[in-house]
């Protein structure tokens, strides 16, 4: 075969393919370092399904300043009421999943809103556990006038022949409140009758005066002052044991009642995002979530609260307990025929 003849033009173009190859190796070398965008490189938005100064509100903004340090960029917190939750949850699932925008989450609006709300139009699934936080058992408390001392005392007083049933509020259908409160009437064969309100401030202003029996809640806000005052009483916590802030008042461990196990019930908190974000992303936020659950602003927040923090733990075993709790109360919501309204 001929050679062609180097002349100008074909040693030029032959320099410029050279150089074309070179370029070609070195970026398919760079290859993921190039293509991989920095996370974060924006600031990122925690939502609150609540208005501000709650417990979900107060804990979020203790966290703010360690975990926007730690991500190096902005933390905004962004309060969205309404729906139970829901949203909030909808807000968040309207997002790409690219971990720019988290939620702090409960059982309340991750899990049980979309069981009982129909207007909330997701599942539990679409939704990942990034960060446990805090956790705190539930507690039965009653009207100051109610003659009974403890649980195990209310429930056989109300499963006798002939006895009127006796009244519990919750803040609303639905609520991981509600569903305990119905649970346990359902398996104790207790009668009580729901009264649902819309929100915890008017039904703990009925519940001082003494027009419902009792609710079950966390002892978190205004009943601290309430419970303080002998203005309602505390008679059980739905715990293994007594809790710190309430030493005179036993545990449900501690009573007779038949599959006390299952009324065992605290409300949780969380750092959520919305399912399918890169494990990469996952992990930093993850980092980021437990630097500022440590941090003294949080570990000061957490004892004011009253919670109890939730110890560090891996993605994996985030996302077994969400699994676990979604199925916890989907079993339960099942049991008692919630419909959602």
């Amino acid at each position: 075969m001929r050679d062609i003849p180097k002349t100008p033009i074909v040693r030029a173009f032959a320099g410029v393919a050279a150089l074309a190859a070179a370029l070609l190796v070195s970026a398919t070398a760079a290859g993921p370092a190039l293509a991989a965008e920095a996370f974060p490189s924006k600031p990122v938005t925690m939502l609150v399904a609540f208005p501000p100064g709650g417990p979900a509100d107060v804990l979020a903004r203790a966290m703010q300043p360690s975990m926007a340090k730690a991500l190096g960029q902005p933390l905004i917190i962004e309060n969205l009421p309404g729906a139970g939750g829901a949203l909030a949850v909808q807000r968040l699932l309207s997002k790409p999943a690219d971990g720019y925008t988290l939620i702090m989450g409960s059982p309340n609006e991750a899990i049980l809103a979309p069981l009982s709300n129909a207007s909330a139009k997701y599942k539990p699934e679409e939704l990942a556990l990034v960060a446990p936080i805090s956790t705190h058992p539930l507690v039965v408390m009653a009207r100051n006038d109610l003659p009974y001392a403890s649980l195990e005392q209310l429930i056989a007083a109300a499963k006798k022949p002939g006895s009127q049933s006796l009244t519990f509020g919750s803040p609303g259908h639905g609520s991981m409140y509600h569903i305990v409160s119905e649970y346990l009437a359902q398996t104790t064969g207790a009668k009580l009758l729901h009264v649902p309100y819309k929100g915890a401030t008017p039904m703990m202003q009925d519940l001082v005066g003494q027009q419902i029996d009792i609710t079950i809640l966390p002892n978190l806000g205004a009943s601290i002052q309430l419970l303080e005052s002998r203005k309602i009483k505390a008679i059980d916590v739905l715990d293994t044991q007594r809790m710190r802030t309430l030493p005179d008042v036993p545990a449900i461990s501690e009573s007779g009642i038949a599959r006390k196990s299952e009324f065992v019930h605290s409300i949780w908190l969380a750092v959520m995002a919305k399912a399918g974000i890169p494990d990469d992303r996952l992990r930093v936020l993850l980092e980021a979530s437990q630097q500022a659950i440590q941090s003294p602003e949080m570990v000061k927040a957490l004892a004011l609260s009253g919670t109890v923090p939730m110890k560090p733990q891996p993605l994996a075993a985030s996302a077994k307990f969400y699994v676990d709790e979604t199925e916890k109360f989907k079993k339960m919501a099942r049991s008692i025929q919630l419909t959602a309204q």
